[in-house]
This record gives C-alpha cells, sequence and structure tokens, in this order.
C-alpha cells in the first residue's frame, strides 16, 4: 500500500502540468508515450503521466475526476493485483488508467465482466475517453442479436481496448482453436486483462467448462423408458442418495434387471442402459427445477448458474445428462453432442501475460485465490468512512422459522418506507418469498433468472422509497442501487439476505 500511495503522489503532481493542456495536446500525448515505450522507457516510469492524462480526460470527457482511492486501485491493478472495492467505489473509472497504460504497448488490453449489459455499459461509456485519447475500445451492442462472423469479430479483437464477457471469450477462443488454417483466426493474443467480479468467475465458475460439441451421437430411444423405470423405484429400498451422490441398492439392480430383461445390469454388453438409468436417476434425484435449472416458456430446458443467478444460455450437460433433465421434464428431447472443445475459465486466464481483477468481495477468498493464481489481494480504502451497518447473524431450527422472519422484517421496514432488498439462494426460494409477501399484501419486485432481461431496470429501483426488491444471489451485480429522495434519511437501503 505504501507503493500504492506514492504512486497516488506523483500522479497528481504530473496531473497539474496536464490540467492546463488544450484538448489536443491532450490526446496528443498518447502517441508521445507510444514513442517513449518504443525507445526502451518503462511503463511503471510512463505510470504517473498516463495515469494523469487519463484522470483528466475522465474529467474532462465524463465529468468524472478519479479519487485518491480509484487512483490507488489503478496502481494495484496495473501491478497485477486483485482489488477489493467496496460497493459504489467506481471500479469502471478506476479501470481507465491501468487499460490505458498497457494499451500503449500496442498489445491486446480486456476488461472481462460476467454479462453482457455490463461489458456494453461500460465500455460504451468509457470507449469515449478511450477514442479522445486516440484508442479504439470494442464492446458487445446489447440491442444486437446477430451472430458476429469471423470478420466482425476479428475487427472486435483488434480494437486497443476490449471490453467482452468471460463466456463470450472463452467460446470465442475455443472457435479460434477450431479453425482449419491460421489465417482464419480472428482472436487476438492474450496479452492483459482485469477481471470484473473477479470472484465470481475465477472460483464461483472457475471450473466450469466451456463446452463446444461437434459430431452427434447417433440418438438414443432409452431416455424415456429409464425416466419411467426411475418414477418406479422407493428410496432407501432400490436406491440410495447421500452426499449430492445416488446409486442402485442390491435390490434396485435385481429390480432394473428384471424390468429392462437382461441378467448382468453391470455387464458390458448392457452399459448403454446401466448410462441411461443413471442419468435418469440423478436427473430426478439431485438435479431440482428452478435450483438447477429452469424449464422455458419456450419448452426448453436452461441451466440456472447458481453462482450468478443467471441462465446459462446455450450451456448444456455433456453425456446425455441435459436429455435425461428433459425427458424428466416431458420437454423434446434434444440431440446429444459429442464434445470435440473445452476449456475452463481457470485455465483460460492463466493464459494472459498479465492478469488483474477486481470485486467487493475478494478478501474472505485470499488464500484460495494465491493458492490457485499466484494472486495477493489488496484491499483498497473507501474515498469517504464507511456508513454500512453490518447486523450480526441469526440462525434457525428450520427454514419455515427463516423466512417468516424475513417476512415480518421486511413488513416492519417497508411501513417506514425504506426501501429493502432480499436476497436468496435460487429462484424456488425467491417464488416461495414472494407468494409469502403476497399474503402479506407487499408490493414488490422479484429478480430471478426467470426475468433477468429486466434486471437493470428492477435492481436500479430497488432504492426508492417504498421498494421492496426480492432476488437471487449476485443478480444485478454492477449495476448501481442509487438512493430515492429521503431514503437516506431513513437509514438507506437494508439488506436481508436469506442462506
Amino acid at each position: 500500500m505504501r507503493d500504492l500511495k506514492r504512486t497516488l503522489t506523483k500522479v497528481r503532481k504530473s496531473e497539474e502540468k496536464i490540467k492546463n493542456l488544450s484538448d489536443e495536446e491532450l490526446s496528443a500525448l498518447t502517441e508521445q508515450f507510444k514513442s517513449r515505450y518504443s525507445d526502451g522507457e518503462s511503463l511503471e516510469s510512463l505510470m504517473p503521466e498516463a495515469f494523469a492524462a487519463i484522470c483528466e480526460a475522465d474529467y474532462r470527457v465524463l465529468g468524472k475526476r478519479p479519487y485518491d482511492v480509484q487512483i490507488i486501485a489503478a496502481a494495484a491493478l496495473h501491478g497485477g493485483y486483485l482489488a477489493e472495492m467496496n460497493t459504489g467505489e467506481g471500479k469502471t473509472l478506476s479501470a481507465t488508467m491501468p487499460l490505458y497504460l498497457n494499451a500503449l504497448t500496442g498489445k491486446s488490453c480486456m476488461l472481462v465482466t460476467t454479462n453482457e449489459y455490463l461489458a456494453s455499459r461500460d465500455g460504451a461509456e468509457m470507449g469515449e475517453v478511450y477514442n479522445f485519447m486516440g484508442l479504439s475500445c470494442s464492446y458487445p451492442d446489447a440491442d444486437d442479436t446477430k451472430k458476429q462472423d469471423d470478420d466482425e469479430k476479428r475487427q472486435f479483437y483488434s480494437a486497443d481496448i476490449i471490453y467482452t464477457t468471460n463466456g463470450t471469450l472463452g467460446f470465442d477462443f475455443l472457435f479460434d482453436n477450431l479453425v482449419k488454417k491460421k489465417e482464419d483466426r480472428f482472436l487476438c493474443d492474450f496479452h492483459y486483462v482485469i477481471i470484473d467480479e473477479a470472484d465470481s468467475v475465477l472460483l464461483d465458475s472457475a471450473i466450469m467448462p466451456l463446452v463446444i460439441s461437434g459430431v452427434p451421437r447417433v440418438q438414443s430411444n432409452l431416455y424415456d423408458v429409464c425416466d419411467f423405470f426411475v418414477t418406479t423405484l422407493v428410496e432407501d429400498i432400490d436406491y440410495i442418495e447421500e452426499d449430492k451422490a445416488v446409486w442402485l441398492t442390491p435390490k434396485g439392480v435385481k429390480f432394473a434387471e428384471s424390468f429392462f430383461g437382461i441378467s448382468n445390469f453391470y455387464g458390458k454388453e448392457n452399459f448403454e442402459i446401466n448410462r441411461h438409468v443413471t442419468l435418469s436417476l440423478r436427473a430426478h434425484k439431485l438435479l431440482k427445477n428452478k435450483k438447477d435449472y429452469v424449464v422455458t416458456d419456450k419448452k426448453e430446458v436452461e441451466l440456472f448458474d447458481g453462482a450468478t443467478g443467471r441462465l446459462m444460455h446455450g450451456v448444456k450437460l455433456r453425456g446425455g445428462q441435459h436429455q435425461a433433465i428433459e425427458a424428466k421434464e416431458k420437454v423434446e428431447i434434444s440431440q446429444e453432442y459429442r464434445t470435440v472443445a473445452s476449456v475452463t475459465f481457470q485455465n483460460l486466464f492463466m493464459m494472459f501475460d498479465k492478469m488483474a481483477g477486481m470485486s467487493g468481495t475478494l478478501m474472505d477468498a485470499k488464500d484460495e485465490l494465491f493458492e490457485t493464481y499466484g494472486k495477493h489481494v489488496v484491499r483498497i480504502p473507501t474515498n469517504r468512512p464507511l456508513k454500512r451497518v453490518d447486523r450480526k447473524d441469526r440462525y434457525f431450527k428450520n427454514g419455515h422459522d427463516q423466512f417468516w422472519t424475513a417476512v415480518d422484517d421486511v413488513i416492519r421496514l417497508h411501513e417506514t418506507g425504506q426501501p429493502v432488498l432480499v436476497v436468496l439462494n435460487s429462484v424456488t426460494d425467491t417464488d416461495l418469498f414472494s407468494r409469502l409477501l403476497i399474503e402479506k399484501n407487499i408490493p414488490h419486485n422479484v429478480l430471478n433468472a426467470s426475468n433477468a432481461f429486466w434486471e437493470a431496470q428492477i435492481i436500479a429501483g430497488a432504492g426508492q422509497l417504498n421498494a421492496v426488491t426480492v432476488a437471487t444471489t449476485m443478480a444485478g451485480r454492477g449495476t448501481d442501487i442509487k438512493l430515492g429522495d429521503g431514503v437516506k434519511e431513513l437509514g438507506g437501503l437494508a439488506v436481508i439476505g436469506i442462506g
């Protein structure tokens, strides 16, 4: 932190000289910095002036001059640290400085965040600053549902600074490595990346593989038959469920052999029957609707990401598990494909020459982040003293008492006009809590994977007088909750987390 504060002092001194430059003189500094870097000057040497230049550009273009703590965070991000910044402390503006500095090398610089809305919003807003300074910036078009072709992707990844999502980057990496000819590649080299909501990406979603499927398997007709078979089984007699695993008992195996007319359930010749029974058993006993997946209005099974509270569009479980769920839910069974390419986020981001990250909740996971990625977490101080009051956790004997106590708290707070945000673990929990509030005639909004399209609007309105919002964990991350008139005097936004 001492080194970061010394950098801050140098940046503020450089700012005094830069403030007097005209717009043309300010934007011309980019080419000067690039030339100095080409002549052998290090980025660390350029950092105070480059940071000062982008601070001034932030102010002239956006009307926002970075605070001291944001410059400290920027220096930490340039150094490859994971910066913990409290909610509302301006991570987006902090990132402009290290992205600009590292883009002076002429190599790729990316900011990766968890959803397309944030990448589009931040890229559009901060892109004006980079353009002012003579750098190009690319970001997804939130209103464009058309799939990009290779030429459009090549142009997208040729920008000096790139805003994208971890999912998009991961799949583009896989597709880029499946091309037949070298000249068909479209992805840039992996040089510098800042990962927004780093704990979510690097830990919660770290080992979930991104998969591209290719050659279809011969479609099996066993899914429906095995699905019916599993519905006839009796727990603790025909199967046992324990520690997130499920298996047939000896009696269940005998029943399966009788049902399918075979002599050896575990014989090599009956592998496909064994596999489909196992998949159906898992689908019915371990994977729950509105917790692990949802059935959409289009009668399709879409996976639910418990870490982000969002649907994982286009992602399917492998090995026939997705088709087993479809059979369970009585929707059309999709084609099963073989995997042709796969990568995890953990492996993907370790390919970058330099990786940094930021989030509001990193310190609790600092040991795991260091063990996995060799990254240190730096806690950035707040610009103003933190006014949030953290109450002690309360524990309950059962979910019934826990939910009704939370409902009583919502009613008490709502009567004063104070806005309330209730955060739960799953879509099922949000639906249940919503029904309890309806019983008590409490008007409210619900945000979960079923209506994520309205995420930004619902979360943005959560700080208004009398607002009650029920959401899944981490839904709305990165969206500002601004307090309405009179809310500050009531104590601000009340947040109730139900674990």
